[in-house]
């Protein structure tokens, strides 16, 4: 009876594995594990106690930040999930703030956005806040200060002369999403999802309340 305990368990743990995402050579490097299988973790029930109840597992897929939350949520819609992923706010990260500084008055921001349109800019944002920043026009937010240099570069290129980088702490709103108890088909279309966002990654996790 305890080898056959012990069989129909490991069968059961075997249904909730996910080791097939790691099949094929495609899978490697998004390798997704929710069980780890040890015999020594393996116990047999004691006569009239009750089973564990199942613990519910989730994917988690991130951290998306600036652009890439909206990308990412243009992307969920096409891929058509049996589910919608739950989105959970992630604890702000530094960044890196292409920007003009702060100008003195309503009249000075207003003709400089009409330079910048001119030039051909035409996504930014006027910051208009009590703080020290009212009246500075945001330009981009980026993960890495590369990848805001090289933004730099190319509105210098346009005739842009007064923008500036500056490293700023918890600056960059993160997301990510939960997916509750994933099918195959599920987890292959994250898979190949996250190839258009180089940076995330997608682990299993416990499920979060409300996920």
């Amino acid at each position: 009876m305890r080898l056959l305990f012990l069989l129909l368990l490991l069968a059961n743990v075997a249904l909730f594995s996910y080791e097939w995402v790691t099949a094929g050579p495609e899978a490697g490097e998004s390798r997704v594990r929710i069980l780890e299988i040890t015999p020594e973790r393996i116990r047999p029930l004691r006569r009239g106690t009750k089973p564990a109840a199942a613990v519910a597992a989730c994917l988690e897929w991130g951290a998306f930040t600036g652009a890439d939350i909206a990308r990412i949520e243009a992307a969920i819609e096409k891929l058509e999930l049996p589910q919608p992923p739950v989105r959970r706010a992630l604890p702000e990260a530094s960044g890196y703030w292409v920007y003009m500084p702060p100008l003195k008055t309503k009249a000075d921001v207003a003709k400089k956005i009409g330079e910048l349109m001119t030039l051909g800019v035409t996504e930014f944002v006027v910051v208009e806040d009590a703080g020290q920043w009212n009246n500075a026009i945001s330009l981009g937010i980026f993960k890495t200060e590369e990848a805001a240099e090289n933004f730099l570069a190319e509105l210098r290129k346009q005739g842009v002369r007064t923008a500036i980088v500056e490293r700023r702490e918890d600056l960059l709103k993160q997301m990510a999403l939960t997916v509750r108890d994933p099918d195959k088909a599920t987890v292959a279309k994250l898979t190949a999802a996250r190839r258009q966002f180089p940076g995330t990654e997608i682990r299993a996790v416990a499920c979060p309340p409300g996920a």
